[in-house]
């Protein structure tokens, strides 16, 4: 199966950085760079989303936030099992 390829236009300066980060070997290449700021980009649309719901939400106790800090990471990982199944 092959995976289909979009092409993606950044502005010079953006371009210029990211190839920063990978002459200096923070990051292998701009498909990584990318697939990182998606994946961050992601998570934050989730965290907020979160925030927004949770102040109408009387305060919980510790062990049910325990758990509930669970399932959103067994959820996360589902979802990103998910998308890299479609995907790749």
């Amino acid at each position: 199966m092959t995976a289909n390829a979009d092409v993606i236009r950044l502005p010079a300066k953006e371009s210029a950085l990211i190839d920063h980060f990978v002459k200096a070997g923070e990051i292998k290449n701009k498909s990584e760079f990318i697939i990182y700021a998606v994946k961050k980009a992601v998570n934050e649309v989730i965290l907020r989303e979160l925030e927004e719901k949770s102040s109408a939400v009387p305060p919980m106790a510790e062990k049910d936030v325990d758990k509930l800090l669970g399932e959103i990471k067994d959820i996360r990982k589902k979802l990103w099992e998910g998308y890299a199944h479609r995907v790749f």
